[in-house]
């Protein structure tokens, strides 16, 4: 395990050495003499290489920073690989432990805030084995009486380690480790009810949605260094946020502005979230993706970007390529096509077509996946899709005569009796020497660079349009296309029906 951590993202140790005061860490670790031992720091949710020290004769390591290191929840990695984690928010933290145990037997040296960290750990730890058993013996009891004492002595249980909870804050409540046990405590705003006085669920969820980080200091540079936080980041966007792309945005965008002026915080939950809905298997979160690159990432005309992680050459590719899909989201307007048939002297327009639906399909006559959907989405299409009032506009790559001639063979041998475009071989030859001659009397530059136009990198590639002809679905199965078509026929027309 330790290896992989080791060789992930090492380059970001540079970013750990920050401070301006100089940090020993004194660890003894018995059993773990002439051993070398790491120190690994936590970003997020996930430990990365900080540091190494060999153990001497007598299990004793150092490690030190001259220029200090960022406060956070650290690990101290021994053969095993195993770990035990400490807080560093001091100039000097000294503890000793042995290969046997390492939590168990854990002592503070040196370190007030370890030793209040280790007390709570170990608290927990004594509180969940009680629980534990306190609920296997609620759940095997008969007795009414007796089960209601077990639970009880649960809620007793529970409200003892709020009341720790609550006093080792208030000890201390700017203690790096009084902001993490904070964090961890949900909260619990006011239940909002209906007027016969039962609790109103979705006001419920709306209150809880709101108050979600008020145990939070959002402004506090430490917490991205500690798991309870990353942990919950993601609870936040995949529990209590609507997977709805201007949801996410208008909540992310609201999140960012509590960060304040720390640029790991706002580094941390931009990159999250821009991962997140990045690579999501989920229709439609592209949009996520343009709105965090163009909001967060591209850099404004009269500014810089504010991505300072990023590399201007990392940064243009990111924002050509959000601004190439920013068009192509769920919810835009498609852009006009207008094209030539297979006789290159007819040409027809996308939008126009008499149909409520339309599905734009592109692809390549020597493209073999193609030839395997194509047939396919042709079954579909006579056995569903004419029924709830959809064409197909296929616009295939004919750019040469080997392509033009093979994608004629194919629309006959398949008898795909759909809208047929393409840019055809003498059209395309023609257009490089005079596109004048084409546009705009029958086309657009955007139809003859559709490649361009609807970033067709790879085939085939599918948009599904409504009947104002904005995109409602893309990148869909045949059978995918036909159940979304179905479901927004049924949603308008039976909503036409009822308002008659």
């Amino acid at each position: 395990m330790f290896r992989k951590l080791l060789s992930l993202l090492i380059a970001l140790a540079p970013m750990l050495v920050l401070g301006s005061t100089g940090q020993v860490i004194r660890v003894q670790v018995k059993g773990a003499e002439g051993d070398t031992l790491y120190l690994a720091s936590y970003y997020g949710n996930k430990l990365f290489y900080a540091d190494t020290a060999l153990a001497d004769d007598q299990g004793k390591a150092v490690f030190e920073a001259p220029d200090g290191r960022p406060a956070g929840i650290y690990a101290v990695v021994v053969p095993g690989p195993k770990y035990f984690e400490l807080v560093l928010n001091e100039p000097e933290v000294d503890v000793r432990t042995t290969m046997d145990d390492l939590v168990g037997d854990l002592e503070v040296v040196r370190s007030a805030e370890n030793k209040r960290f280790i007390d709570y750990i170990r608290y927990l730890n004594e509180q969940k084995e009680k629980g534990a058993s306190l609920r296997t013996r609620a759940e095997q009891e008969r007795d009414p009486i007796r089960r209601a004492t077990f639970e009880q002595q649960l809620k007793d249980l529970d409200q003892g380690v709020r009341s720790y909870q609550q006093e080792l804050i208030d000890k201390d409540p700017d203690a790096l480790v009084a902001r993490v046990v904070r964090m961890s405590i949900p909260v619990d705003p006011p239940q909002p009810l209906l007027p016969d006085g039962r609790v109103d669920s979705v006001g419920a969820y709306y209150a809880y949605r709101d108050h979600f980080w008020d145990h939070t200091d959002l402004t506090d540079p430490r917490i991205v260094r500690t798991p309870v936080f990353a942990n919950k980041v993601e609870e936040y966007f995949s529990k209590l946020v609507p997977q709805v792309p201007d949801t996410i945005n208008a909540l992310t965008d609201r999140l960012v502005a509590r960060l304040g002026d720390d640029r790991e915080l706002f580094r941390y939950v931009v990159h999250h979230v821009t991962y997140t809905y990045e690579t999501s298997d989920i229709m439609g979160m592209d949009a996520v993706f343009v709105h965090m690159a163009l909001t967060y990432y591209c850099p404004r005309p009269e500014g810089k970007s504010r991505a300072w992680w990023m590399t201007d050459e990392k940064l243009d590719k990111l924002c050509e390529r959000a601004t190439k899909m920013a068009p192509l989201v769920i919810g835009a307007q498609a852009m006009p096509l207008i094209l030539p048939d297979t006789s290159e002297a007819r040409w027809v327009a996308s939008h126009p077509l008499p149909e409520e639906f339309v599905v734009l399909c592109f692809w390549d006559p020597h493209c073999g996946h193609c030839k395997k959907e194509l047939p396919e989405l042709h079954r579909i299409y006579k056995e569903r899709l004419q029924g709830l009032n959809a064409e197909v506009y296929a616009v295939a790559k004919a750019t040469d005569s080997v392509l033009f001639a093979d994608w004629k063979e194919f629309i006959r041998e398949k008898d795909l009796d759909w809208v047929n475009v393409g840019l055809t071989h003498h059209v395309y030859e023609e257009a490089k020497k005079d596109p004048s001659k084409y546009i705009p009397r029958y086309t657009t530059l955007a139809s003859l660079n559709y490649a361009d136009t609807y970033d067709v990198f790879s085939t085939p590639k599918v948009f599904v349009l409504d009947k104002d002809r904005r995109i409602v679905g893309k990148q869909l199965s045949p059978e995918q296309i036909a159940d979304l078509i179905e479901r927004l026929w049924k949603r308008d027309h039976e909503g036409d029906g009822a308002g008659h």
